[in-house]
């Protein structure tokens, strides 16, 4: 069973609002975050939405080609997210008002 990722897009991010410097494998996780992030917020998607973007994960060494599928939850504002391929899922907080928000642009 793949737990759920509960990320805060502001502790990927530096006090200009953009990527930190972070090891690889963080900032690989902040560039993906920030794809979920900008597709949702871009789309105003409340129901879960294929996005063109493929799963992070990497199970067995094999790289997962399961498409994220994402949403926003009105009333809290979380994003949340999952691969209907291997099961990876998460909720993200902490967008609004980043430069990873896209609602204001669309």
């Amino acid at each position: 069973m793949i737990g759920t990722w509960y990320t805060d897009a502001t502790h990927f991010l530096n006090e200009e609002g953009q990527i930190a410097e972070l090891p690889g494998p963080a900032t690989a996780i902040a560039v993906f975050l920030r794809s979920v992030v900008g597709w949702v917020t871009m789309r105003h998607a409340c129901t879960a939405e294929r996005m063109n973007i493929t799963c992070r994960r990497s199970p067995g060494r094999q790289r997962c080609l399961g498409e994220i599928g994402a949403y926003l939850l009105p009333d809290t504002g979380q994003i949340v997210y999952m691969c209907p391929e291997c099961g990876d899922n998460g909720i993200i907080t902490g967008w609004k008002g980043t430069s990873w928000d896209r609602s204001a642009s669309a």
